[in-house]
């Protein structure tokens, strides 16, 4: 039976709608794939604010923590002084973003690498002695600009600058966790109750921030 004008008209409206649909789909995946690399690393940003000697705030309200590095806190010694150093190195200025896995913390703050630049901002806080180099896991080591900035606290450690100048009441020994990367006071309540084979010993508190862990915030040592 021979279909009616009416039904081919119906079916021809189906088709057009369909192809059409398609179409506005393709570029709406489009779009969002743009909009998706307008996002990546190597965006730049202003920076506005200078909260303290390792964090920051963006021109559209967002604030950053900078990777891997971790600076006096208000009331330390050398608080002012790296707080003063980071606002000379990028207050008002073009900074390029590089990210390493998550993109914020829990605070909602970009953590990323900064450049301004040629220079990588966290590499030069720790050559001038004012902050700690501040790890979390062995695969972060893999990183070029954690390499980079390994060397700087060398340097500045043998320099002794800035943090590394200041008169410490040595410990017997010190301890870390295996797997861990913070050094801990032998009294520490993280290392308290631990068995022997479960942390590292160092002989000083040199030895094992010279590897890269970084100064445990609760015991200070």
């Amino acid at each position: 039976m021979a279909m009616s004008t009416k039904a081919k008209k119906g079916r021809w409206f189906i088709r057009a709608f369909v192809v059409v649909a398609l179409a506005a789909l393709f570029l709406v995946f489009r779009f969002v794939e743009r909009v998706d690399e307008d996002r990546r690393p190597g965006d730049r940003f202003e920076i506005v604010k200078v909260a303290d000697g390792d964090s920051m705030e963006l021109r559209g309200g967002d604030r950053l923590r900078l990777l891997a590095v971790d600076t006096p806190e208000k009331g330390e010694p050398l608080y002012d002084e790296a707080t003063r150093f980071l606002q000379e190195l990028t207050l008002n200025k073009i900074g390029r973003l590089e990210f390493a896995g998550a993109r914020r913390d829990k605070y909602g703050r970009l953590l990323a690498f900064l450049y301004v630049d040629s220079l990588l901002v966290n590499e030069q806080i720790l050559r001038n002695g004012l902050g700690y180099l501040y790890l979390f896991k062995d695969t972060d080591m893999d990183r070029p600009e954690v390499r980079k900035m390994l060397e700087a606290q060398r340097e500045a450690m043998k320099h002794n600058r800035g943090l590394w100048a200041i008169d410490r009441t040595p410990e017997p020994y010190y301890v870390a966790l295996n797997g861990a990367f913070r050094l801990h006071r032998p009294g520490c309540r993280s290392v308290k109750n631990k068995k022997p084979d479960q942390y590292q010993v160092f002989a000083d508190r040199e030895e094992g921030l010279w590897l890269g862990l970084s100064p445990c915030r609760n015991c200070k040592p």
